[in-house]
């Protein structure tokens, strides 16, 4: 595998132009946002957006690029960094979760399902790093709560923010992530760092 391009896609609007203009054979897909909040009160609407950017903006990706790639008859790769919310679910984060546990799936499936095309299926779930993501996650609470109007304790929450003060150096994800993608015999679940993976 010689062209390598870290694609992180925000706008699915933007994918067939990425999938015609692009000649790869590794693909990263790293899109992802985080609404949080209490599920039984979160707005529908910020859900229904996260699940577009994060399951169905990262499978348009991939089908674009495999559609492309078996009609190539070329090998190729695809990693998914997927989160370790897809693997349990976290209270206040449950709607991104589901949108992490859904990207499992569509991961499983494409593994076994393109085996006999050479397209390679790995993932990895990156535990707590300090790369903003998480920050922005715990602060878009904060857009929409109302402890006037919702009947969840902010209380609940309140120590959301105090479980970011000891996030990872995002560096040794990264590297993690482009070893996965560069071995053409990387586990297909790769969680990082071994804590979140013992953890898990």
């Amino acid at each position: 595998m010689t062209n390598y391009y870290d694609l992180t896609i925000a706008n699915t609007r933007d994918i067939d132009y990425i999938v015609n203009k692009y000649d790869i054979d590794i693909l990263i897909s790293n899109a992802g946002i985080m609404e949080g909040g209490p599920i039984a009160e979160q707005p529908l609407d910020l859900i229904r957006y996260m699940l577009d950017v994060n399951v169905f903006g990262g499978l348009q990706l991939a089908q674009g690029f495999i559609k492309k790639w078996v009609d190539q008859k070329k090998a190729a790769k695809i990693v998914f960094t997927i989160s370790m919310g897809g693997l349990w679910t976290v209270p206040y984060v449950a709607a991104y979760c589901s949108s992490k546990h859904a990207m499992e799936a569509i991961a499983e499936g494409l593994k076994t399902e393109l085996a006999d095309f050479n397209i390679k299926i790995a993932k990895c779930n990156p535990g707590v790093f300090g790369a903003g993501f998480n920050d922005r996650g715990v602060d878009s609470i904060f857009r929409w709560y109302d402890p006037k109007k919702n009947f969840t304790s902010s209380a609940a929450f309140a120590g959301a923010a105090d479980s970011l003060k000891h996030q990872l150096d995002p560096q040794s994800m990264a590297e993690c992530i482009v070893n996965v993608a560069l071995d053409d015999h990387s586990n297909f679940r790769n969680v990082h760092p071994k804590e979140t993976e013992d953890h898990i």
